[in-house]
């Protein structure tokens, strides 16, 4: 499943980008992460638990950030795995200005998911994770230093 979308920040580029690679940011806009730990430059485990129609669980996952071009792009991947199966996420990250007020952050990811969690259905699923971008996107909001 790929999933893909954008959402516009109102902070300068280079803010945007910082706070989304903040470690403490991260950890709070996150849905359901319970711990999110710097194992390595751009390297984190965290600990995830999260429901997703009738499947709930705790995650294991590893978070790696690389290919970083600073203020424009990432790449992000993450490998998780619980009792309720497995997800990995493979993605971009692109920042581009707004004027200079504000920031669009386009994302791209594609999802491939096992267990019991892929039991739930694409359209299901697919749903769960806009939801999941969107309240990701609305807790960085809140992490953004206001103007």
């Amino acid at each position: 499943m790929v999933l893909s979308g954008q959402v516009e920040l109102n902070a300068p580029q280079d803010v945007v980008w910082s706070v989304l690679l903040d470690r403490n940011a991260l950890q709070k806009s996150i849905p359901g992460c319970q711990e999110l730990v710097e194992v390595a430059p751009d390297s984190y485990e965290a600990n995830l638990k999260l429901g997703i129609a009738a499947v709930r669980g705790n995650y294991q996952a590893r978070v790696q950030v690389s290919d970083q071009v600073p203020t424009d792009h990432y790449r992000l991947r993450i490998e998780g795995s619980g009792g309720p199966g497995y997800v990995q996420i493979d993605g971009t990250i692109r920042l581009a200005p707004q004027g200079g007020a504000s920031t669009l952050v386009q994302y791209e990811y594609e999802v491939k998911v096992g267990g019991t969690i892929a039991a739930v259905g694409q359209r299901v699923l697919g749903g769960v994770a806009k939801f999941m971008m969107g309240e990701f996107f609305k807790a960085m909001r809140s992490q953004l230093p206001q103007a």
